[in-house]
């Protein structure tokens, strides 16, 4: 298995665009330039969450992405169909990513919450008032708190919100919480993981006597269906005692996985979904859970025309006990289809009263539906013109309108590098942005024209691009999605120069792996190598691609002294090892490994942490020597992490500790190097502005600041590596600044 890199191809790590060699230029001192800024979708993309309609019929809602900083928004369409955004998530401590809809208030006020952002980016509980004021009323810790609400919120008529996180409290499975008009904040019941139930999807519902109502999509007595368990439905009472109401079994009797939350009939009877199990083929279910904890099965989604998978969206009930929701998928057998919107009658018939067509008429829907007195339905689905969404009305004939498609936009937050071609044109990824908000493959010419190569969809063919691509010398590009794929684990992708997208490989998520972070490199056969985050181990895999689509694992990760958690890809030198780094596990704090031809792993430094660094996300390059170079982002002295030197002989060397300040902290990339042994890199944060710096090392350790980011129209919070032209100039990517907020290509000219 010799490898070689052969031509002007560069190896692209998750988080270091290249690992190129280059002459050194003579001066030290740059100027910046922007070469290209990435927009949001102004008005938001992906709305996810379920619609609040008022008395006058506007709508409100969420969208997880877009908006002035491309971190989602909260937005009022008004029944003319002009949509406003009331308020555009910075992804700070106001929050970021709206996953769920809002509630209102008597006074105007909605409240809702954000899956990320806040003062510890788990996510917050926000209150936004009629004008767009924002107030954060809890940001979660992600501690005892709970992180991570997918959930939105509930709200009494004292005030009173309540609501669910998914991860987080004292048994890392969630909790649900409470918040007083004072904004008080208080855990009434923190899972344990086990019996009790595990990780809360949806939000509650409350009875007259304040008791709470809900479901945990993993837990509960049952184990058969899931390592995590089936599932459960509970209740929290007012002094914080919790009972299973019902445990999942996963068996065609009951269904398994309950994603979404309960609704309450006035006998006290509870009414949800399974997003699967039931008899067929197994494609979710309609549930009852009565007083006395018995479960019925209302109905047994078929697939095909009468849908399959129901949305995580709660159902609705009408007052003639009809039932009402989504799916958001009608095949047999697998996620295939575009959803469908039900209504199942009193005796458990179940009538589709619209079909999803994908396109501009929306697709998957993944919140349910809201109806008014005239008995129209109101929901967001997937898709669209530019597939970032839209928001839809089904009359009871069946009939949809289209009331607002999310325009999309271009690629945003590159968390990856570029790569360059003989002609002057650049390269990269960005992983999110593009007409399914689900990343982009983008050329800029060097002109600085931006083209879009490639929208990924967000399904089969992949999605979230956190890696950059390589380059074959026909012109064809290589790179992988963190997610997609057909089964959601990610995939292994080509565009040709048309922009047509091939999947090379999609991971099951199994012993072959899920979840690839970091990028891949390319032999001269043609095979491709990279890694994994994840694998059957839990700790990830290094993989070979072959031209015909053939995945071998090369190694698998566990958890001890091997090493695990693989953010960063691999390279190789001319015998066919390969070298990377894990960023957990050794000794501690992560490893740097050689893989032999065999696969067999030998450890060439365990990282200890403290004054010796740890945790290194970005790889590693390596010199005519077999000198290794690195980065690890954590500690090292100085607090901010360190650039590091190991040896052929084993001998581990930190080059540069970071203080946080002026000089950089986090140094998420990895390095390039020039002849003259100087090392040239990114930090994440620090520098006098805090937006991150590009700096220089010379051999002796002796940094030199290239460029210190602003985080306004020069970008900042440099993500990826650089890489340098044959003039000496640098190039690279910001995740942040710029116009829109969301980034920019940069170019530093030496003067």
């Amino acid at each position: 298995m010799a490898i070689t890199i052969s031509g002007r191809i560069l190896v692209c790590l998750a988080y270091a665009s290249s690992a190129a060699i280059a002459q050194a230029p003579a001066q030290t001192t740059y100027a910046e330039s922007v070469v290209h800024n990435f927009v949001t979708a102004p008005t938001g993309a992906n709305p996810s969450g379920n619609m609040l309609r008022d008395a006058a019929d506007n709508i409100y809602g969420t969208a997880e992405n877009g908006g002035a900083y491309d971190q989602g928004v909260v937005f009022k369409l008004d029944a003319t169909g002009r949509l406003k955004v009331l308020y555009s998530f910075t992804g700070h401590a106001d929050g970021r990513s709206p996953r769920s809809g809002v509630v209102g208030d008597a006074r105007g006020n909605l409240y809702g919450t954000t899956y990320f952002g806040g003062t510890a980016d788990m996510g917050v509980v926000y209150k936004l008032d009629p004008a767009g004021n924002e107030t954060v009323l809890h940001s979660f810790t992600g501690k005892a708190d709970g992180k991570a609400p997918y959930a939105g919120v509930l709200l009494d008529p004292a005030g009173y919100i309540y609501g669910t996180t998914y991860y987080g409290g004292a048994g890392d499975s969630g909790v649900v919480y409470r918040l007083d008009p004072a904004g008080h904040y208080t855990v009434l019941y923190a899972f344990r993981g086990g019996a009790d139930g595990r990780s809360p999807y949806a939000g509650l519902t409350r009875d007259a006597a304040g008791n709470l109502y809900g479901t945990t999509e993993f837990g509960g007595g049952v184990a058969d269906c899931s390592y995590f368990g089936c599932g459960v439905v509970f209740k929290v009472d007012t002094n914080g005692k919790e009972t299973v109401l019902y445990h999942f079994t996963g068996g065609a009797s009951d269904g398994v996985w309950p994603l979404a939350g309960v609704i309450r009939d006035a006998a006290g009877n509870l009414y949800g979904t399974t997003v699967q199990g039931g008899t067929g083929d197994a494609l979710g279910t309609v549930y009852k859970v009565d007083t006395a904890g018995r479960e019925t099965v209302l109905y047994s989604f078929t697939g095909g025309g009468a849908g399959g998978y129901p949305s995580p969206g709660n159902l609705i009930r009408d007052e003639a006990g009809n039932f009402y929701g989504t799916t958001s998928g009608d095949g047999a057998g697998s996620f295939a289809g575009l959803g469908v919107v039900y209504e199942l009658d009193a005796s458990g018939q179940e009538t589709v009263l619209y079909t999803f067509a994908g396109g501009a008429a929306g697709s998957q829907p993944e919140a349910g539906v809201i109806r008014d007195s005239a008995g129209n339905l109101y929901g967001a689905a997937n898709g669209g013109t530019s597939g970032a969404g839209i928001v839809y009305k089904v009359d009871p004939a069946g009939e949809e309108t289209l009331l607002y498609a999310f325009p999309g936009g271009l690629g945003s937050s590159p968390k990856a590098g570029v790569i360059r071609d003989p002609s002057g044109n650049f390269y990269g990824t960005t992983p999110t942005g593009g007409p399914s908000n689900a990343g982009t493959v983008y050329k800029l010419d060097a002109a600085g024209h931006y083209t879009m190569l490639y929208g990924f969809t967000g399904g089969a063919d992949g999605s979230g691009p956190m890696a950059g691509v390589i380059r074959d010398a026909a012109g064809n590009l290589y790179g992988t999605t963190e997610y997609g794929g057909a089964s959601g684990d990610g995939v292994v992708y080509q565009v040709d120069p048309s922009g047509h997208e091939a999947v090379l490989y999609s991971f099951t998520g199994f012993a072959d792996g899920a979840w690839p972070t970091a990028g891949v490199i390319r032999d001269a056969a043609g095979n491709l190598y990279g890694t994994t985050s994840y694998g059957a181990g839990g700790g990830g895999v290094v993989y070979k691609v072959d031209p015909s689509g053939h995945e071998t694992v090369l190694h698998t990760f566990a958890a001890g002294a091997g090493g695990f958690g693989v953010y960063a890809g691999v390279i190789a030198d001319p015998v066919g090892n390969l070298y990377g780094t894990t960023c957990c596990g050794g000794a501690g704090e992560g490893v740097v490994y050689k893989l032999d031809p065999s696969g067999e792993e030998t450890v060439l430094y365990n990282f200890t942490g403290g004054s010796e660094s740890g945790m290194p996300t970005a790889g590693v390059i390596r010199d005519a020597e077999g000198n290794l170079y690195g980065t690890s982002n954590y500690d090292g002295g100085g607090s901010g992490g360190v650039v590091f030197k190991l040896d052929s002989a084993g001998n581990f060397a930190i080059l540069h500790s970071f203080t946080g300040g002026a000089d950089g902290s986090d140094p998420d990339a990895g390095v390039i190097r020039d002849s003259a042994g100087n090392l040239y890199g990114t930090t994440f944060g620090g520098g006098i502005n805090g937006e991150g710096v590009v700096y220089k090392l010379d051999p002796a350790g002796e940094e030199t600041l290239l460029y210190a980011f602003t985080g306004g129209a020069d970008g900042g919070k440099p993500y990826a590596g650089l890489i340098f032209d044959p003039a000496g100039n640098l190039y690279g990517t910001t995740t942040a600044g710029g116009t829109d907020a969301v980034g920019v290509v940069f170019k530093l000219t030496p003067q």
